[in-house]
């Protein structure tokens, strides 16, 4: 609470003035309560915020009570003063302020049977992360967040409670001013123009938006405009982003491969040369002109220095007004960024209007239209570019390189490797320019001719269009150089475009009564859905004119494509809540959809739901009048939802055209073949917990236990080829999570100056596989070559290759040779889903300070990075791969067969007989073996750090037009503690936009840390 007061002669009869505002933006609050305790006088604020009245005896120790909803009350001690200036503070636990909840339903939180957080825009933006998906992680328990591309404007991937589906979509549904967007628009939303996060955990939100909200739903609501004078705000952010976590390299050795001997060679890019000496060696060949690059033999940082400093620079400006009939809020943002890749650039343009109208006292309309545009220039070729760098020496001078035109020793001619190429020429010739633009909006009309009836028809639209033109370059050799070895390679251009759009239409029917102790808010429903979707593609192989990409420039065939798809669905349904005496709420639904998805005998299905909530602290008064609970709720929910997890035309075998050099243009059919009663993959679940506060609502938290089940799986079995078709699509196998979901937060400090309030979040998930099918026990995820679903066991485990063992566990190695051998069956070496997750934050207030940080843990599971460790091991880049100075070696835990005795025996002398290049980059001992690449997945990050400054209003008095000025600074992914067997990346990362994750590559630029600063001005 922040006041400042002037200060007037005392005397008997007094007129009290001042404004009330709220401290979250700085406008006037109409509507404020003010009354003098203990008395009947007082005031209402009025539109500008501002009250009078007059006190006729006033004493010293007259106190002020000022309350609002949706604000913590406030006891304003007078001592003589006539003119004040309150700014009251926002109080996420009013329990009698309502939220939106699904479908734009406006409840109670006590009226909520289900688990459901909310986050508010300060916890969002608190990091400056330029996405909404960044600024989730970490802060609510049951979600999931996996990093699934790297680079500028990185992509996440959000599971709430697990993977229900093997091979469907499991993330949460996305839902903007209650239109449903695509989940992708978590990376391009403009965070600042978000208000509010509802996040559902659970099937709660399924009846209102249909069977895609079976995986729980986020909840966005943007910012509108308010009541009173216009609010300008303006905003810039500036951030620096670094490379955070480079892969373990050696630094002994230098150049070679010569087997069994530690040889140089000066266009070796494998490293199992001589150690480091210091001395002046050549590099690569010489050129034609016989000059020849000279290099210390000595390590440099080149190959992490190769990965420049990210910088980010976001501007934000929004117009908030309004009046009583009407309010409007526009936005815009412009974000310019350049990535740690060299070359690589991004750049986003976000505008936003929201608006309401009364049009007349019964009807209103609710409108809102976003647009955002995202331009990418970067690199086709990250994996090249990282496998380039991977394949250098310590010795080699790369930042040397940067000038490939003009260095030549950095041209493609001039590079010391026949068999790599510059990273910087790769990053430079390999290219991907790319438009990602959305435009989202809404339209709701709200008549409510009775009191207790209204009727409201909303039409949603989400459109996203997508262009990508990717090129790589013509490499043409001198004949000097192709005498050397080195081989001119072909380049290559496509073009591709995508469009997707989604147009819904809801029309709702709200009947809200009371009756005597009981109350009924009934919704009846009715939704439309309509869905298309088109792919063309265009590329060519073998251009002709170097630097010119186009089509047409090349040789042979252009490859071409095009898909085009769509989908409809239709649901009824009805929501019904039943309060008795404002403590004890029935929530009961049910929807029926009808999908064009499935056959006309199996396109409709039905899924009902119900939750109870019981406020135990307003049954029983007497629990309130102590100071230790101030609130507890006890809440439990049922639920039964279906999801259709397969695409358009899934149903009939389709045929796809090919042209041969031989047979001409013909058709082939695809080798798939689907039950013609495949139906919805179902869902069963429950959900009990509670909700409470304690003392003095200092203890704010919650506890949820879950379960779910879904079964009729739709999975591909084989099936013999004699009938034409390789895989069967068919409904089978079960598939449960249950888990705990706990919030805890305290405030031990809260006082006129301090406030300190920490506290966490903490989920447990176990993911299992009840069962599959008779004739099939395990099944790729999304045709994943590492992670499996295994009948009885966790989804997402890691079966790979692994040694073969003794009973004791010892690795079998020859004898004679002491090199290991591979087991002949895969084995299952973990999950990669965590099985918990802890987060914890702090945030700290004094004055005008706010200091807030966020850690997160995760643990009890595994990642596999087989790509990055390959291609280290291969390279003689590997730390592992020094572990043994390049010599001759016991393998560790390993036994031999005692031919005399049959029995396997420790072995403690039979070495291996190459400790370089026949062991490290031999596939059979070494990197065939992928469990060599498998580790903990365990972490602790440091997440977020901010601290913000408000400039107190007594600084901006002589400036009228400024209201309010915040200065912070912030940080994220600050620090990552791993275990040592962590010698690769971020466990955070993974390849796939898909159920299969855990899983990093090559593709993946390293993992960054972020530091930045905002200035943000109120008018």
């Amino acid at each position: 609470m922040l006041a400042t007061t002037t200060i007037a002669e005392a005397q008997q009869e007094k007129t009290i003035t001042g404004i009330i505002t709220s401290q979250e933006d700085g406008l006037p609050l109409p509507g404020v309560s003010i009354k003098l305790k203990n008395t009947n006088l007082g005031a209402t604020t009025a539109a500008n915020g501002r009250f009078t009245f007059t006190i006729k005896r006033s004493e010293p120790s007259d106190i002020l009570i000022i309350s609002f909803i949706g604000f913590k009350r406030y006891g304003y001690k007078l001592n003589g003063k006539t003119t004040i200036d309150v700014s009251l503070v926002p109080d996420d636990n009013n329990l009698n302020e309502v939220v939106v909840s699904a479908g734009g339903i406006l409840r109670k939180p006590k009226e909520q049977g289900y688990t459901a957080t909310r986050i508010n825009s300060e916890e969002l933006t608190s990091g400056k992360s330029p996405t909404i998906a960044g600024g989730l992680v970490g802060k609510i328990a049951g979600l999931q967040a996996n990093a699934i591309t790297s680079g500028v404007n990185p992509n996440y991937r959000l599971v709430l409670r697990g993977n229900r589906s093997l091979t469907g979509d499991n993330t949460a549904l996305v839902v903007v001013d209650n239109v449903v967007v695509p989940s992708s628009i978590l990376g391009n939303l403009n965070p600042e123009d978000v208000d509010e996060i509802s996040v559902l955990n659970g099937a709660a939100g399924a009846t209102l938006y249909g069977s895609e909200a079976s995986n729980g739903v986020l909840l966005i609501t943007t910012k509108k405009g308010k009541d009173g004078k216009p609010l300008i705000r303006f905003s810039n952010t500036t951030t620096l982003e670094k490379v955070s976590f480079f892969p373990k390299l050696q630094t002994r050795f230098g150049a070679g491969s010569t087997a069994d001997a530690q040889i140089f060679s000066p266009t070796e890019n494998q490293q199992y040369g001589p150690a480091f000496d210091g001395s002046l060696r050549p590099l690569g060949f010489p050129l034609a002109n016989g000059e020849q690059q000279q290099a210390l033999y000595s390590p440099r940082t080149d190959r992490n220095d190769f990965w420049q400093t990210g910088l980010s620079n976001q501007t934000d400006f929004s117009v908030s007004s309004g009046d009583t009939k009407s309010t409007t809020y526009v936005a815009a943002q412009y974000l310019n960024g350049r990535g740690t890749t060299p070359g690589d650039k991004y750049t986003r343009t976000s505008l936003r209007f929201n608006g309401t109208r009364k049009i007349i006292p019964t009807f209103n309309i609710d409108y809102s239209a976003n647009y955002v545009e995202n331009n990418y220039d970067i690199t086709s070729a990250t994996s090249t570019v990282y496998a380039d760098l991977i394949n250098v020496p310590a010795n080699i001078p790369i930042l040397d390189y940067k000038d490939w035109q003009n260095n030549k020793y950095a041209t493609l001619d001039g590079f010391y490797s026949p068999f790599y190429l510059s990273p910087y020429w790769d990053a430079a010739n390999n290219r991907q320019k790319s438009k990602n633009s959305y435009l989202t909006g809404k339209v709701e009309l709200k008549w409510t001719p009775l009191p207790w009836l209204n009727f409201t028809y909303r039409a949603g639209l989400s459109n996203r269009y997508y262009t990508q033109k990717t090129s790589n370059a013509i490499g043409i050799y001198t004949d000097y150089s192709q005498s050397l070895g080195k081989t001119n390679f072909a380049g290559t251009v496509s073009d591709d475009a995508n469009q997707t759009s989604r147009f819904s239409n809801d029309f709702l029917v709200n009947i809200k009564k009371d009756i005597k102790d009981f109350s009924l808010n009934l919704i009846l429903g009715a939704s439309s859905v309509n869905k298309t979707s088109k792919d063309v593609g265009v590329g060519a192989n073998g251009l002709i004119i170097p630097g010119l990409y186009n089509v047409g420039n090349r040789t042979g065939v252009a490859d071409a494509s095009e898909g085009n798809y769509k989908s409809k669905l239709y649901g009824l349904w009805a929501d019904a809540t039943i309060g008795y005496k404002d403590y004890l709420y029935l929530h009961l639904s049910g929807r029926n959809d009808w999908t064009s998805l499935l056959s006309q005998e199996n396109r409709s299905f039905f899924y009902p739901s119900a939750d109870l909530s019981f406020v135990v602290s307003d049954a029983f008064p007497q629990l309130k009048e102590t100071r230790y609970i101030n609130y507890l709720k006890i809440r439990g929910a049922v639920s039964k939802t279906g999801l259709v997890n397969i695409g358009p035309y899934s149903l009939d075998p389709v045929f796809n055209s090919v042209t041969g050099f031989t047979n001409g243009t013909y058709f082939t059919q695809s080798g798939t073949l689907a039950s013609k009663n495949l139906k919805p993959e179902t869902t069963n679940g429950y959900e009990l917990g509670t909700d409470f506060r304690l003392l003095d609502n200092r203890i704010d938290a919650s506890l949820s236990y879950y379960y779910t089940s879904t079964k009729g799986q739709a999975i591909y079995a084989g099936i013999p080829v004699s009938t034409g078709f390789s895989s069967y699509l068919i409904n089978t196998g079960e598939v449960t999570n249950k888990g705990l979901e706990t919030s805890l937060h305290i405030t031990p400090v809260r006082s006129h100056d301090w406030k300190l309030v920490v506290g966490g979040n903490f989920t447990s998930n176990k993911n299992l596989l009840k069962s599959l099918h008779p004739t099939l026990k395990t099944i790729s995820i999304n045709s994943s070559s590492v992670i499996y679903a295994v009948e009885g066991q966790q989804v997402n485990s890691i079966i790979v290759t692994d040694y073969l063992r003794d009973d004791q566990g010892r690795v079998i190695v020859d004898a004679n040779t002491g090199y290991p051998s591979k087991a002949p069956q895969s084995q299952n070496l973990g999950n990669t889903s965590p099985k918990y997750r802890l987060g914890l934050d702090m945030q700290v207030t004094w004055k005008d300070f706010t200091l807030s940080t966020l850690f997160e843990y995760r643990g009890g599971y595994k990642v596999a990075s087989i790509s990055l460790g390959n291609n280290l091991d291969f390279a003689g880049a590997s730390a592992r791969s020094t572990y043994y100075n390049r010599e001759r070696f016991v393998f560790p835990n390993s036994s031999y067969l005692d031919p005399a005795t049959g029995t396997y025996v420790a072995n403690n002398s039979v070495t291996i007989s190459d400790g370089g290049t026949g062991f490290w980059t031999s596939g059979a001992p070494n990197r065939s073996i992928s469990s060599n690449y498998v580790y903990s997945g365990n972490y602790w990050k440091w997440r977020e750090l901010s601290l913000a400054y408000n400039l107190p209003k007594s600084l901006l008095t002589n400036i009228k037009a400024v209201k309010a000025v915040t200065i912070s600074v912030q940080g994220r992914n600050l620090l990552l503690w791993v275990p040592k067997s962590n010698e690769y990346t971020d466990p955070d990362y993974s390849a796939n936009d898909n159920n299969a994750v855990g899983v990093s590559t090559l593709s993946q630029t390293p993992p960054t840390r972020y530091f930045g600063a905002t200035l943000s001005v109120t008018l």
